[in-house]
């Protein structure tokens, strides 16, 4: 005899329970990623005397005329 289908037990929410924990993981990989990008990346802040506020320069994105001058 098979098992017993009884609503609203503890084995009938474990789908919903393994589909909430991997969401909340990838959210909270996401803003750690983001966090380390951020700190990461203001080694590479530059004033911009144009306009208010900052701009960045990285060296890998930048093209060879944005080097030399």
């Amino acid at each position: 005899m098979g098992k017993r289908y009884v609503a609203k037990t503890y084995n009938n929410r474990r789908l919903l329970r393994w589909a909430l924990w991997t969401a909340v993981s990838i959210a909270l990989a996401a803003v750690v990623m983001f966090v380390l990008l951020f700190f990461w990346l203001q080694i590479y802040q530059v004033p911009n005397i144009d306009e208010s506020g900052i701009r960045l320069e990285i060296p890998w994105l930048m093209d060879d005329a944005a080097l030399t001058d």
